[in-house]
């Protein structure tokens, strides 16, 4: 297996133990840990510690223990998060989480204050099969409550060997059902295509893994068969990948240039090039958010430069290195940072991240004010049982509604957004101000019209659509919708 330019962002899965050899512990130069430990520490006196600890300590400590302790000793000496040492079980679970594979039941899952709840069923897998439905609320596990707990807590006792059956129970409206789902390798969708009126297309990128570039290029011949006009393309989340996806994927707009410049340990620039690119005949958008990194940010960063794309949504990760990946002969992998990198024109990225074209906070408002900047100019919002649509397409975006004494509260941002408004702050008058040429709402902390939750705002579509001509909504206690028309 050749080393492999990747990133390094938010590894959740390896966690696994493993076993190295001893001689693996003993490099033939150790420059990094005697630079720690001591100028005169060599690698024989290394060996000598080893061989004494393992003979002769009391707790009779395994030869494995000790070399594993060692590597990973030297690795936390760099003080780098993304350097890491794999041991064979951890790195089939880094690879897996690069190409976006995991052993559970095939369920993307939400939170709220006092459930965790299925927020999408992936199509083709066990929990589709077994019957579990989008805003179902986990009760039990196994027969154990889940009620009240962390989303965390939750997928941990959902996850867990491929092949066996896990028991789960879930509240459904006002009915408990329980449910048997055999647990299987999940393949989630890397590259999501989707198409709203008037023609705009939209691709959900969720990892650059090793075939997400050509999935990206193969849906978008798809859309651009179905005649888009515009093009947004969503990055929020995606911790990166294979840098080599990037680079396939900076041509499908750019013809030809630099991805990125690079600074390796001698500061030397080897520039990351490309040719034979080809460019898109429509306007396009991108959607990142501060957990877009990594590879997320090189392509970014390149079509920003290149005049390409007009990023929405907040400043992204910082993650502006590059990592190599070392196959050891135990079976296992060194993943090592070997260069910086800043854009083509050379801004940097590392522990800084990239400032958003235009500015919007709240994943539905992103979502909203992509559309609108492509080409929409009205929008309908549904949410039934916490399935949510906009313009006849589902999409999975937090989004919740309050029903509260004869009223309805929704996410301040995300009406505001529908709404073509802005939302901001008043010091003068110490109230939430929602704006457009259209109309204005504002809103004190003891208004009877707003809500905060759990630091989020909400507002009622009453007070809305007073405000706001333009909105229409209609709601009979389970299924709500949202209208907005062009002013």
């Amino acid at each position: 297996m050749s080393p492999k330019k990747l990133r390094s962002t938010r590894f959740w899965k390896t966690t696994a133990a493993g076993l190295l050899s001893m001689t693996l512990l003993i490099p033939a130069a150790s420059p990094v840990w005697a630079a720690e430990a001591s100028s005169t520490v060599t690698a024989d006196q290394l060996k000598e510690v080893y061989d004494l600890l393992e003979k002769n300590h009391v707790s009779a400590p395994s030869s494995s223990k000790l070399a594993e302790t060692g590597i990973k000793a030297m690795v936390g000496s760099l003080q780098d998060p993304y350097t890491q040492y794999f041991s064979p079980e951890e790195l089939r679970s880094f690879e897996n989480s690069v190409e976006n594979q995991y052993v559970g039941i095939g369920v993307r899952v939400g939170e709220e204050p006092d459930a965790v709840y299925v927020a999408e069923v992936f199509d083709g897998s066990p929990a589709k099969e077994a019957g579990i439905q989008v805003g179902d609320k986990f009760i039990e596990v196994e027969g154990v409550s889940v009620a009240g707990k962390k989303v965390n807590d939750v997928t941990e006792k959902i996850l867990g060997e491929e092949g066996t059956v896990v028991t789960i129970r879930v509240l459904r409206g006002e009915e408990t059902k329980e449910l048997k789902v055999k647990r299987q390798k999940i393949q989630l969708p890397t590259v999501v295509r989707k198409l709203f009126d008037p023609g705009i297309g939209y691709i959900q990128i969720a990892s650059f893994s090793s075939d997400s570039d050509e999935k990206l290029a193969q849906e978008l011949n798809v859309l651009k068969g179905q005649g888009i006009k515009s093009l947004v393309v969503d990055l929020r989340d995606n911790p990166g990948g294979l840098l080599d996806s990037a680079l396939n994927m900076v041509k499908l707009f750019v013809k030809e240039g630099v991805l990125i410049h690079t600074s390796d340990r001698n500061n030397v620039d080897d520039p990351v090039s490309f040719k034979d690119g080809t460019t898109q005949p429509f306007p396009v958008y991108f959607l990142v958010n501060e957990y877009s990194a990594s590879a997320s940010e090189v392509l970014t960063g390149a079509l920003q430069d290149y005049g390409v794309v007009k990023a929405i949504g907040t400043k992204t990760y910082g993650k502006g290195s590059v990592q190599t990946l070392f196959p050891l002969k135990s079976g296992g992998a060194l993943k090592v940072t070997i260069e910086e990198y800043l854009t083509p024109k050379l801004r940097k990225v590392n522990k800084v991240g990239l400032e958003p074209d235009r500015k919007v906070e709240g994943d539905l408002a992103q979502l909203v004010t992509a559309l609108r900047m492509a080409g929409s100019e009205s929008f309908e919002l549904t949410y039934d049982r916490k399935a949510l649509a906009l313009n006849g397409v589902s999409i999975v975006e937090p989004f919740d509604v309050i029903r509260q004494d004869g009223k309805v509260f929704v996410p301040a941002r995300s009406i505001a957004a529908l709404a073509g408004a802005e939302v901001t702050w008043n010091d003068a008058t110490s109230s939430l101000e929602i704006a457009s040429e259209q109309g204005k709402a504002a809103y004190g902390a003891d208004a009877s019209d707003y809500l905060n939750q759990n630091g989020t705002g909400f507002v009622t579509l009453d007070s809305i659509a007073s405000a706001f001509a333009n909105v229409k909504w209609e709601d009979n206690g389970s299924k709500l919708t949202v209208s907005v028309n062009k002013p």
